[in-house]
Protein backbone atom coordinates (compact mmCIF):
# COMPACT_ATOMS: atom_id res chain seq x y z
CA UNK A 1 0.00 0.00 0.00
CA UNK A 2 1.65 3.46 -0.82
CA UNK A 3 0.27 5.87 1.48
CA UNK A 4 2.33 8.31 0.37
CA UNK A 5 0.34 11.87 -0.47
CA UNK A 6 1.74 15.43 -1.68
CA UNK A 7 0.94 18.17 1.03
CA UNK A 8 -1.35 21.18 -0.02
CA UNK A 9 0.98 23.73 -1.43
CA UNK A 10 0.56 26.33 0.77
CA UNK A 11 2.00 23.55 3.79
CA UNK A 12 4.31 22.39 1.58
CA UNK A 13 6.06 25.75 0.97
CA UNK A 14 5.31 26.83 4.41
CA UNK A 15 7.41 23.89 5.46
CA UNK A 16 10.21 24.22 3.16
CA UNK A 17 12.02 26.54 4.97
CA UNK A 18 12.12 24.05 7.92
CA UNK A 19 14.12 20.97 6.25
CA UNK A 20 17.98 21.71 7.41
CA UNK A 21 17.39 24.96 9.23
CA UNK A 22 17.50 25.22 13.02
CA UNK A 23 13.33 25.48 13.58
CA UNK A 24 12.51 22.91 15.98
CA UNK A 25 9.57 20.05 15.88
CA UNK A 26 7.52 22.37 17.98
CA UNK A 27 7.88 25.31 16.02
CA UNK A 28 6.50 23.47 13.16
CA UNK A 29 3.84 21.95 14.45
CA UNK A 30 2.67 25.45 15.90
CA UNK A 31 2.77 26.09 12.21
CA UNK A 32 0.87 23.73 10.32
CA UNK A 33 -1.66 24.62 13.66
CA UNK A 34 -2.17 27.99 12.70
CA UNK A 35 -2.17 27.51 9.27
CA UNK A 36 -5.36 24.66 9.46
CA UNK A 37 -7.26 26.49 12.29
CA UNK A 38 -6.68 24.43 14.96
CA UNK A 39 -6.62 24.83 18.58
CA UNK A 40 -4.45 22.20 20.01
CA UNK A 41 -2.32 19.28 19.13
CA UNK A 42 0.34 16.88 20.98
CA UNK A 43 2.81 14.90 19.38
CA UNK A 44 5.53 12.15 19.92
CA UNK A 45 9.00 10.84 18.14
CA UNK A 46 9.81 7.36 20.08
CA UNK A 47 12.00 4.32 20.11
CA UNK A 48 10.99 1.41 21.90
CA UNK A 49 12.99 2.62 24.94
CA UNK A 50 13.12 6.32 24.57
CA UNK A 51 11.24 9.38 23.51
CA UNK A 52 13.18 11.74 21.10
CA UNK A 53 10.93 14.33 21.19
CA UNK A 54 7.53 15.08 22.87
CA UNK A 55 5.35 18.32 22.70
CA UNK A 56 2.44 20.01 22.92
CA UNK A 57 1.55 23.46 21.14
CA UNK A 58 -2.28 25.46 21.07
CA UNK A 59 -4.91 25.58 23.52
CA UNK A 60 -7.69 23.13 24.99
CA UNK A 61 -10.68 24.90 23.64
CA UNK A 62 -10.93 27.35 20.98
CA UNK A 63 -10.76 31.50 21.83
CA UNK A 64 -10.22 30.90 25.84
CA UNK A 65 -6.86 30.41 25.43
CA UNK A 66 -6.34 27.81 27.67
CA UNK A 67 -2.78 26.09 26.84
CA UNK A 68 -2.61 22.18 26.57
CA UNK A 69 -0.66 20.38 28.69
CA UNK A 70 1.66 17.67 28.33
CA UNK A 71 -0.60 15.27 30.90
CA UNK A 72 -4.14 16.32 28.81
CA UNK A 73 -5.83 13.54 27.38
CA UNK A 74 -6.85 13.13 23.79
CA UNK A 75 -9.71 11.02 21.98
CA UNK A 76 -8.09 8.62 19.89
CA UNK A 77 -10.67 7.59 17.84
CA UNK A 78 -10.92 4.45 15.59
CA UNK A 79 -6.98 4.12 17.03
CA UNK A 80 -8.74 2.52 19.69
CA UNK A 81 -8.64 -0.96 17.62
CA UNK A 82 -5.54 -1.44 18.09
CA UNK A 83 -6.30 -1.84 21.52
CA UNK A 84 -8.95 -4.12 21.02
CA UNK A 85 -6.50 -6.35 18.74
CA UNK A 86 -3.82 -6.25 21.26
CA UNK A 87 -6.00 -7.62 23.49
CA UNK A 88 -7.41 -10.42 21.75
CA UNK A 89 -4.08 -11.12 20.85
CA UNK A 90 -3.07 -11.62 24.64
CA UNK A 91 -6.39 -14.11 24.89
CA UNK A 92 -4.95 -15.69 21.87
CA UNK A 93 -1.40 -16.48 23.84
CA UNK A 94 -3.36 -17.44 26.47
CA UNK A 95 -5.10 -20.57 24.83
CA UNK A 96 -8.43 -18.65 25.97
CA UNK A 97 -9.44 -18.59 21.72
CA UNK A 98 -8.00 -18.88 18.72
CA UNK A 99 -7.81 -16.38 15.67
CA UNK A 100 -9.87 -19.23 13.35
CA UNK A 101 -12.17 -19.42 15.96
CA UNK A 102 -15.71 -19.01 14.31
CA UNK A 103 -18.02 -16.28 15.61
CA UNK A 104 -20.52 -18.70 15.39
CA UNK A 105 -19.20 -21.68 17.20
CA UNK A 106 -19.53 -19.18 20.31
CA UNK A 107 -22.76 -17.81 19.77
CA UNK A 108 -24.65 -21.19 18.59
CA UNK A 109 -27.98 -19.69 19.20
CA UNK A 110 -27.58 -17.15 15.93
CA UNK A 111 -26.88 -19.89 13.23
CA UNK A 112 -30.19 -20.43 11.83
CA UNK A 113 -31.28 -17.17 12.16
CA UNK A 114 -28.30 -15.25 9.78
CA UNK A 115 -27.37 -14.06 6.65
CA UNK A 116 -25.78 -17.44 4.83
CA UNK A 117 -22.54 -14.68 3.66
CA UNK A 118 -21.60 -14.61 7.76
CA UNK A 119 -21.76 -18.22 8.68
CA UNK A 120 -17.97 -18.85 8.42
CA UNK A 121 -16.83 -15.14 9.73
CA UNK A 122 -13.91 -15.91 12.10
CA UNK A 123 -11.77 -13.56 15.30
CA UNK A 124 -9.49 -12.85 12.69
CA UNK A 125 -12.15 -11.88 9.68
CA UNK A 126 -13.32 -9.45 12.10
CA UNK A 127 -10.17 -8.00 13.25
CA UNK A 128 -9.11 -7.50 9.67
CA UNK A 129 -12.25 -5.65 8.25
CA UNK A 130 -12.56 -8.81 5.81
CA UNK A 131 -15.66 -10.10 7.21
CA UNK A 132 -17.98 -8.47 4.70
CA UNK A 133 -20.19 -7.04 7.74
CA UNK A 134 -21.24 -3.73 6.88
CA UNK A 135 -18.86 -0.38 7.84
CA UNK A 136 -20.93 0.95 10.33
CA UNK A 137 -19.09 4.58 10.37
CA UNK A 138 -22.00 6.73 10.40
CA UNK A 139 -24.13 8.92 13.18
CA UNK A 140 -26.89 7.51 11.32
CA UNK A 141 -25.91 4.04 11.49
CA UNK A 142 -25.47 4.73 15.43
CA UNK A 143 -29.33 6.39 15.49
CA UNK A 144 -30.36 3.23 14.76
CA UNK A 145 -29.44 0.93 17.19
CA UNK A 146 -31.82 -0.71 19.20
CA UNK A 147 -32.54 0.23 23.18
CA UNK A 148 -30.84 -3.09 23.80
CA UNK A 149 -31.17 -4.08 27.66
CA UNK A 150 -29.07 -5.84 29.92
CA UNK A 151 -25.50 -5.32 31.14
CA UNK A 152 -23.10 -4.56 28.30
CA UNK A 153 -22.04 -7.68 27.79
CA UNK A 154 -25.14 -8.76 26.98
CA UNK A 155 -26.02 -5.55 24.63
CA UNK A 156 -22.80 -6.31 22.70
CA UNK A 157 -23.80 -10.03 22.03
CA UNK A 158 -27.17 -8.31 20.91
CA UNK A 159 -25.74 -6.00 19.08
CA UNK A 160 -23.63 -8.75 17.04
CA UNK A 161 -27.00 -10.84 16.10
CA UNK A 162 -28.59 -7.41 15.10
CA UNK A 163 -25.31 -6.75 12.51
CA UNK A 164 -25.75 -10.22 10.94
CA UNK A 165 -28.80 -10.06 10.35
CA UNK A 166 -28.40 -6.70 8.22
CA UNK A 167 -27.28 -7.01 4.64
CA UNK A 168 -23.36 -7.22 3.86
CA UNK A 169 -21.15 -5.14 2.84
CA UNK A 170 -21.52 -5.35 -1.43
CA UNK A 171 -18.48 -3.59 -2.11
CA UNK A 172 -16.49 -5.87 0.11
CA UNK A 173 -18.76 -8.62 -0.91
CA UNK A 174 -18.32 -8.61 -4.77
CA UNK A 175 -15.14 -6.78 -5.13
CA UNK A 176 -12.88 -8.09 -2.26
CA UNK A 177 -11.95 -4.61 -1.05
CA UNK A 178 -11.01 -3.89 2.42
CA UNK A 179 -13.80 -2.03 4.07
CA UNK A 180 -12.73 -1.07 7.64
CA UNK A 181 -15.56 -2.03 9.85
CA UNK A 182 -16.18 -0.41 12.86
CA UNK A 183 -18.86 -2.64 13.98
CA UNK A 184 -16.44 -6.37 13.02
CA UNK A 185 -14.76 -4.69 16.46
CA UNK A 186 -17.66 -5.09 18.18
CA UNK A 187 -18.69 -8.01 17.01
CA UNK A 188 -14.47 -9.23 18.18
CA UNK A 189 -15.04 -7.90 21.40
CA UNK A 190 -18.33 -9.83 22.08
CA UNK A 191 -15.97 -12.63 21.15
CA UNK A 192 -13.56 -12.06 23.65
CA UNK A 193 -16.37 -11.39 26.11
CA UNK A 194 -18.14 -14.22 25.80
CA UNK A 195 -15.37 -16.76 26.12
CA UNK A 196 -13.88 -14.67 29.48
CA UNK A 197 -17.06 -13.08 31.39
CA UNK A 198 -15.27 -9.91 31.41
CA UNK A 199 -16.69 -6.93 29.52
CA UNK A 200 -14.26 -5.33 27.05
CA UNK A 201 -13.43 -2.68 29.44
CA UNK A 202 -12.47 -4.85 32.24
CA UNK A 203 -10.15 -6.77 29.85
CA UNK A 204 -8.70 -3.40 28.52
CA UNK A 205 -8.08 -3.25 32.65
CA UNK A 206 -6.43 -6.37 32.88
CA UNK A 207 -4.30 -6.74 29.97
CA UNK A 208 -3.53 -3.14 29.33
CA UNK A 209 -3.78 -0.54 31.45
CA UNK A 210 -2.52 -2.18 34.57
CA UNK A 211 0.65 -4.32 33.32
CA UNK A 212 1.43 -1.39 31.25
CA UNK A 213 0.69 1.29 33.89
CA UNK A 214 -1.33 3.42 31.77
CA UNK A 215 -4.55 4.92 32.48
CA UNK A 216 -7.45 4.46 29.70
CA UNK A 217 -10.65 6.48 30.24
CA UNK A 218 -13.65 5.89 27.69
CA UNK A 219 -15.51 8.89 25.72
CA UNK A 220 -15.08 12.24 25.61
CA UNK A 221 -11.65 13.12 27.72
CA UNK A 222 -14.50 16.68 29.56
CA UNK A 223 -16.30 13.70 30.86
CA UNK A 224 -14.03 12.40 33.42
CA UNK A 225 -11.92 15.82 33.37
CA UNK A 226 -13.14 19.17 33.68
CA UNK A 227 -9.74 20.56 32.47
CA UNK A 228 -9.33 18.33 29.69
CA UNK A 229 -9.45 19.87 26.11
CA UNK A 230 -12.52 20.34 24.22
CA UNK A 231 -13.37 18.34 20.82
CA UNK A 232 -14.07 20.62 17.89
CA UNK A 233 -16.18 20.48 14.68
CA UNK A 234 -18.04 22.01 12.12
CA UNK A 235 -22.18 22.26 13.37
CA UNK A 236 -24.31 24.81 11.54
CA UNK A 237 -21.89 26.69 9.57
CA UNK A 238 -19.14 27.36 11.86
CA UNK A 239 -16.42 25.74 14.09
CA UNK A 240 -17.12 25.02 17.77
CA UNK A 241 -15.95 23.25 20.75
CA UNK A 242 -18.45 21.09 22.63
CA UNK A 243 -19.03 21.11 26.29
CA UNK A 244 -19.00 18.15 29.01
CA UNK A 245 -22.41 18.12 28.24
CA UNK A 246 -22.70 18.12 24.59
CA UNK A 247 -25.60 16.17 22.54
CA UNK A 248 -22.73 14.25 20.74
CA UNK A 249 -22.35 10.61 22.97
CA UNK A 250 -21.26 7.37 21.22
CA UNK A 251 -23.27 4.45 22.72
CA UNK A 252 -20.92 2.84 25.27
CA UNK A 253 -21.83 -0.73 23.14
CA UNK A 254 -19.29 0.64 20.34
CA UNK A 255 -16.71 1.75 22.68
CA UNK A 256 -14.69 -1.21 21.46
CA UNK A 257 -13.79 0.62 18.57
CA UNK A 258 -13.52 3.85 19.03
CA UNK A 259 -13.56 5.40 22.41
CA UNK A 260 -10.52 5.51 24.33
CA UNK A 261 -9.21 8.57 25.70
CA UNK A 262 -5.82 9.04 27.12
CA UNK A 263 -2.71 11.01 27.67
CA UNK A 264 0.70 11.61 25.14
CA UNK A 265 2.61 9.82 27.67
CA UNK A 266 0.20 7.46 28.19
CA UNK A 267 -0.21 6.25 24.54
CA UNK A 268 3.48 6.26 23.98
CA UNK A 269 3.80 3.54 26.55
CA UNK A 270 1.50 1.19 24.25
CA UNK A 271 3.06 2.20 21.11
CA UNK A 272 6.29 1.53 22.36
CA UNK A 273 5.01 -2.29 23.75
CA UNK A 274 3.94 -2.82 20.35
CA UNK A 275 7.81 -1.58 18.75
CA UNK A 276 9.60 -3.42 21.49
CA UNK A 277 7.58 -6.74 20.50
CA UNK A 278 8.16 -5.75 16.47
CA UNK A 279 11.83 -5.58 17.28
CA UNK A 280 12.26 -8.73 19.54
CA UNK A 281 12.99 -6.87 22.63
CA UNK A 282 10.66 -7.58 26.07
CA UNK A 283 7.12 -7.46 25.38
CA UNK A 284 3.81 -8.86 26.68
CA UNK A 285 2.92 -10.68 23.61
CA UNK A 286 5.96 -12.94 21.31
CA UNK A 287 7.39 -11.23 17.94
CA UNK A 288 5.71 -13.20 16.10
CA UNK A 289 2.40 -12.49 17.64
CA UNK A 290 3.14 -8.45 17.06
CA UNK A 291 4.06 -9.38 13.26
CA UNK A 292 1.07 -10.69 13.30
CA UNK A 293 -1.00 -7.93 14.61
CA UNK A 294 0.71 -5.71 12.33
CA UNK A 295 1.71 -7.63 9.07
CA UNK A 296 -0.43 -10.54 9.07
CA UNK A 297 -2.39 -9.84 6.53
CA UNK A 298 -1.65 -7.11 3.28
CA UNK A 299 -2.52 -3.88 3.52
CA UNK A 300 -4.60 -3.71 7.04
CA UNK A 301 -3.90 -6.42 9.50
CA UNK A 302 -5.39 -6.23 12.78
CA UNK A 303 -6.05 -2.86 13.89
CA UNK A 304 -2.99 -1.67 11.60
CA UNK A 305 -2.56 -0.45 7.97
CA UNK A 306 0.86 -1.35 6.81
CA UNK A 307 3.23 -1.29 3.68
CA UNK A 308 6.39 -0.02 3.15
CA UNK A 309 8.34 3.52 3.74
CA UNK A 310 11.66 3.83 2.35
CA UNK A 311 11.41 0.17 1.78
CA UNK A 312 10.99 -0.91 5.32
CA UNK A 313 7.85 -2.63 7.28
CA UNK A 314 5.66 0.60 8.09
CA UNK A 315 2.42 -0.01 9.90
CA UNK A 316 -0.05 3.34 10.89
CA UNK A 317 -3.31 4.10 11.86
CA UNK A 318 -5.51 7.34 11.54
CA UNK A 319 -7.53 7.56 14.32
CA UNK A 320 -11.43 9.16 13.13
CA UNK A 321 -12.95 10.72 15.25
CA UNK A 322 -16.25 13.68 15.32
CA UNK A 323 -14.18 15.52 17.66
CA UNK A 324 -10.73 14.81 17.39
CA UNK A 325 -8.35 13.43 15.00
CA UNK A 326 -4.94 11.09 16.00
CA UNK A 327 -2.40 8.95 13.88
CA UNK A 328 -0.14 6.19 15.00
CA UNK A 329 3.03 5.08 12.83
CA UNK A 330 5.73 2.54 13.76
CA UNK A 331 8.63 2.08 11.52
CA UNK A 332 9.69 -1.23 12.18
CA UNK A 333 13.46 -1.38 11.33
CA UNK A 334 14.14 1.76 12.02
CA UNK A 335 13.13 1.00 15.76
CA UNK A 336 10.68 4.79 15.69
CA UNK A 337 7.44 5.21 15.62
CA UNK A 338 4.95 8.98 15.62
CA UNK A 339 1.74 9.81 17.25
CA UNK A 340 0.40 12.91 16.52
CA UNK A 341 -3.30 14.34 18.41
CA UNK A 342 -5.24 17.36 17.13
CA UNK A 343 -8.53 18.21 19.11
CA UNK A 344 -10.35 18.92 16.38
CA UNK A 345 -12.45 16.74 14.10
CA UNK A 346 -13.25 17.25 10.15
CA UNK A 347 -11.21 17.79 7.28
CA UNK A 348 -8.71 20.68 8.70
CA UNK A 349 -7.86 18.78 12.20
CA UNK A 350 -7.21 15.25 9.93
CA UNK A 351 -5.07 17.67 7.99
CA UNK A 352 -3.01 19.14 10.46
CA UNK A 353 -2.59 15.80 12.00
CA UNK A 354 -1.14 14.48 8.36
CA UNK A 355 0.95 17.31 7.75
CA UNK A 356 2.71 16.97 10.80
CA UNK A 357 3.15 13.69 10.37
CA UNK A 358 4.94 14.10 6.77
CA UNK A 359 7.18 16.99 8.76
CA UNK A 360 8.32 14.25 11.72
CA UNK A 361 8.50 11.20 8.92
CA UNK A 362 10.83 13.40 6.70
CA UNK A 363 13.15 14.14 9.92
CA UNK A 364 12.64 10.87 11.73
CA UNK A 365 12.03 7.95 9.33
Amino acid sequence: MNKRCVLIPLIALFLLPFRGSTQTDRDAADSIRIIRGVPGMAFAIFSEDSILDEQVVGYRAFKLKDTISLNDRFHIGTNTVAFTAYVAARLVEAGKIQWTTPLLELFPEFKKKVFPVYQNITLEDLLTSRSRIQAFTTMLDWSLIPNFRGNIIARRKAFTFYMLQQKPDMENFLQKKIVFSLAGYIMAASMLEQVTGKSWEELISQYIQKPLKISIHYSWPLLSDTAAPAGHWIQGGYFHSENAHTWVRINPILYPAQEINLSLSDYIKFMQENLSGLVGKKAHLSEATFQYLHFGALDYAMGWNNGSLNDQSFSFHEGLSLLFASRAEILKEKHRGIIVLCNSGGRDGRGAVLDLTRFLEEKYF
